[in-house]
């Protein structure tokens, strides 16, 4: 199998949403006043984390569909599997595998998610995915 040019609009799209996101965070992870105790912002930055992540397997996905990679496990290991397959670097993997423990609080423990755990996620997280989107990029040829 090989990606076609549907797959690459597609993951361009995906990549477009995935730097909006990611230029957003960065700007927030600047801020030095106390935005995580704000209901709105902190609600923007866990769905920004959630949203980021979701465009990550997404992309991820189609290409291991594509190029008929290993079936993935469970959301960490869909983007172990590029590792794998040498498109993602490990270091990387390892620096953004935390986020997939808090992406699952997101969604079945959201009441105890604390706000100063999204300030630090946005922290930590942010930063690595304009190094997957580059990876990404450079992988698929767009």
């Amino acid at each position: 199998m090989f990606i076609t040019a549907a797959h690459k609009e597609q993951i361009r799209s995906w990549l477009d949403g995935l730097d909006e996101r990611t230029r957003w965070m960065l700007a927030l992870r600047q801020r030095e006043d106390a935005w995580e105790e704000d209901l709105t912002w902190r609600l923007a930055a866990e769905r920004a984390l959630h949203t980021s992540v979701e465009y990550a397997t997404d992309i991820a996905s189609l290409i291991i569909d594509a190029l008929v990679m290993r079936d993935p496990g469970g959301y960490a290991d869909i983007l172990k599997v590029l590792v794998e397959e040498d498109v993602l670097p490990a270091q990387w993997f390892d620096d953004i595998s935390g986020i997939f423990d808090l992406r699952a609080r997101f969604i079945r423990d959201h009441a105890n998610v604390k706000p100063q755990e999204v300030r630090q996620a946005v922290a930590g997280y942010a930063p690595l995915f304009p190094p997957f989107a580059e990876h990404i990029r450079r992988y698929v040829q767009l």
